[in-house]
């Protein structure tokens, strides 16, 4: 139509050629519009519905009717939001003839919603600016908040212990056996015997950051930790842990053979963590005290006097459940989150979703004096190194196999033991994954919800 009348008014003005040749230009500047929004595995991301299942490697494919300006675009007219999170994404944009093409950096985050706003500031080479749209689209797979941060990811699909993020040297002590993960997936999750297999990650400082954020699902039955009631102590697993007292570790069980009359929940986790104790260790090097702080079932600080050792066994009574444990690790799986803020100074505990406990320390004598999160390999006079201390990050035990600092945590001491006094863990454990920052109550949540 364009040609046809620039002819027929060439034919009559053919003096005028000048101004209808300017007449005609100004008719081409008026096409420049968005043609398609494509991903490179053929998604038509500007339909009417919203594309679900887009990859988290896919590169979006913007394509106009005419020639792009490329010194009009940037992150800022053409941003790609991930809205769940309300993060602008890492991403590289390449303009080429009328396609502007964004190749995400680290891949587009999983299972989250995003928003492509393509604005007026983008132009033609013909000078003409594009009049504005937003579109959108989600990728498939999982979203898991933070996941910039995540440092060791052991998913135990495939049969295989492995850290998925590539930052780490996985091992096995033993033969690990898999089982149906939460989602019922064969062999997906690792499980232990309680006979001494383990999977170590070699140390790293990422490990045990000041900072951190520890998050897996676990599942045992309580009739693990039963059938004790002769013996001294009750029966007690150690899920996971890095150089026990002189990192953290996981501890479960019962904490009495007679509980009703000892006034202890019967079951309880520990989170044992190092940090100093104004009271009994006023010195700066630290000891290794629980993750939950008070001693025994109460909520009380301690003062300069206090002789205290510090390991407490209070989430049933946090909780006001005293049989909190044992309905919760009954043959069903359990999501544990266990985050450290340095710079706020609060260790949180999180069950499911939710918060059970959370702790804050100040430096008035009459409290926990916390120091970062990190590998206490020093003696308590500052100077000499812990003899036998091994750090590898295990799972299975509070300790590695090759540690001999711990007597508690010898492995080849607790190889020797009966059956059933033996402190290995049994049970499966799925998930595992150590992020450098601490989380919030919401991402905790967003992240047991999108991993059920």
């Amino acid at each position: 139509m364009i040609m046809r009348k620039c002819s027929f008014v060439l034919s009559l003005f053919l003096l005028a050629g000048i101004m209808l040749f300017t007449g005609c230009e100004e008719e081409k500047k008026k096409e420049f519009k968005l043609v398609s929004l494509m991903t490179d595995g053929g998604l038509d991301l500007a339909g009417a519905t919203l594309v679900t299942d887009v990859p988290e490697d896919a590169l979006i494919i913007a394509t106009f009717s005419s020639n792009v300006d490329p010194a009009t675009v940037s992150t800022t007219s053409f941003k790609i939001t991930n809205t769940d999170e309300a993060t602008l994404q890492d991403y590289t944009l390449a303009t080429v003839g009328p396609v502007v093409t964004a190749t995400p950096t680290e891949g587009w985050d999983g299972g989250s919603q995003f928003s492509i706003e393509i604005s007026t500031a983008i132009e033609g080479t013909n000078g003409v600016a594009f009049s504005g749209n937003t579109l959108g689209f989600r990728t498939s797979g999982m979203n898991i908040p933070n996941d910039e941060y995540m440092v060791l990811h052991l998913s135990f699909d495939d049969q295989t212990a492995t850290d998925e993020t590539g930052n780490h040297t996985v091992t096995t002590v033993g033969t690990l056996g898999f089982t149906d993960d939460r989602n019922n997936t064969a062999n997906a999750a690792a499980y232990f015997t309680g006979e001494g297999n383990l999977v170590e990650v070699a140390y790293a400082a990422d490990l045990i950051s000041p900072s951190i954020t520890i998050s897996f699902w676990f599942k045992t039955a309580s009739a693990d930790y039963e059938g004790m009631e002769t013996t001294d102590p009750p029966q007690m697993r150690w899920p996971m842990g890095l150089a026990a007292e002189r990192g953290y570790f996981l501890e479960m069980g019962r904490r009495s053979n007679d509980p009703q009359a000892d006034g202890y929940p019967k079951f309880f986790l520990k989170y044992g963590t190092a940090h100093v104790n104004a009271g009994n260790n006023a010195a700066t090097n630290p000891k290794g005290t629980a993750w939950t702080e008070v001693n025994d079932n109460s909520d009380e600080n301690y003062d300069a006097g206090s002789t205290g050792s510090g390991w407490s066994y209070v989430i049933s009574a946090l909780t006001g459940n005293s049989d909190f444990m044992k309905t919760s690790v009954t043959d069903r799986w359990v999501h544990l989150v266990m985050t450290f803020d340095a710079t706020a100074r609060t260790k949180t505990i999180y069950v499911n979703g939710v918060r059970y406990a959370a702790f804050q320390w100040n430096t008035n004598g009459y409290d926990w004096l916390m120091s970062d999160l990190t590998l206490w390999d020093m003696l308590n006079d500052g100077v000499t190194p812990v003899d036998g201390l091994e750090a590898s990050l295990t799972l299975g035990s509070a300790c590695s196999s090759t540690s001999t600092s711990t007597g508690w945590c010898n492995y080849q001491d607790v190889l020797l033991k009966d059956s059933n006094q033996k402190n290995f863990f049994k049970g499966a454990i799925d998930e595992f994954r150590i992020f450098s920052v601490p989380f919030t109550e919401t991402e905790v949540a967003t992240l047991y919800a999108n991993e059920q």
